[in-house]
């Protein structure tokens, strides 16, 4: 299915294919300016999490509840969109989104809008007493799944993968980037999984929540990669690297979060992304902070 949205007032026209976005400039002259309304929400679905990951940037814990009325809340804030005004895709996180006890009526909810519902997963779902309902959910409704690779989680995301690609599921693998040792690590699971999963999505370690390092070894990184393959993606927080070195990844640049918001189905506060603590709305049709 092919699905457009056209801002003139933002010099943008995009294109949802087969799970890829095309995104042009109506005048090529000209850049694409902030989307009033995003091509794609990062949707938080629960604080709860098992993982207890050291560095974990949300500081989600198994000790916090989930929300109540969640697929109600998702259902008030994208139903009076216009299909012009609807996002193309949304990945819900959290916390462990599929711990919810909703989440399987959300990417239902989700699907029937015609957004395309994602989500990103530890992996910690294949011990779970409703593992059967996870993945028929995902089969029925999902356009993609991140599994991300936390090291003392390895016995998960590996068995999750493997249970994804075997049931033909559209499978990235989210990659926390930090020290030396974490390039390395991701130059054997590249090695392992180039070829069967879609994309190596690489996410710099960022100081916040649990996290009290950032990435900085852009240099080691450059040369512990060969090439610029086309099955590596990078995420926001990546753009000031790779802007340092335009012309090593063979990737298009734009300014982080003009095409996205996080939405936290917590209070449905919006942020620029999920690495942002400040607040916005939309105030004489541009995104702004939120008064204090």
């Amino acid at each position: 299915m092919i699905k457009t949205r056209i801002f003139p007032e933002h010099n943008y026209k995009g294109i949802h294919i087969n799970g890829k976005t095309i995104r042009i400039a109506l005048d090529p002259k000209k850049p694409i300016s902030e989307l009033q309304w995003p091509e794609f929400y990062d949707v938080k679905v629960t604080p709860y999490c098992k993982g207890n990951c050291p560095y974990c940037y949300q500081d989600s814990l198994s000790t916090v509840q989930h929300p109540d009325n969640i697929v109600e809340k998702f259902e008030s804030f994208f139903s009076p969109m216009t299909k012009n005004q609807k996002p193309f895709q949304i990945a819900f996180g959290g916390g462990e989104p599929t711990t919810h006890p909703d989440f399987s009526k959300l990417m239902k909810v989700c699907y029937d809008m015609d957004i395309a519902p994602n989500y990103t997963s530890n992996g910690m779902w294949v011990k779970a007493e409703n593992r059967d309902e996870i993945m028929e959910t995902t089969k029925k409704y999902c356009g993609g799944v991140a599994v991300s690779t936390h090291p003392h989680l390895e016995k998960y995301w590996k068995a999750a993968t493997d249970a994804y690609l075997e049931e033909g599921v559209f499978t990235n693998l989210h990659i926390i980037i930090g020290g030396k040792g974490s390039i390395d690590d991701f130059v054997e699971i590249y090695k392992e999984y180039h070829g069967r999963v879609k994309y190596f999505v690489l996410l710099p370690l960022t100081a916040q929540g649990r996290a009290n390092e950032s990435f900085v070894d852009w240099e080691y990184f450059q040369e512990s990669v060969d090439g610029s393959p086309a099955d590596i993606a990078f995420g926001a927080n990546f753009y000031p690297f790779l802007c340092s070195t335009p012309s090593r990844f063979k990737v298009s640049l734009y300014e982080p979060e003009i095409m996205s918001k996080y939405l936290s189905l917590e209070d449905m506060s919006i942020y620029k992304s999920s690495f942002s603590e400040e607040k916005i709305q939309i105030k004489n049709e541009k995104w702004e902070k939120v008064s204090a």
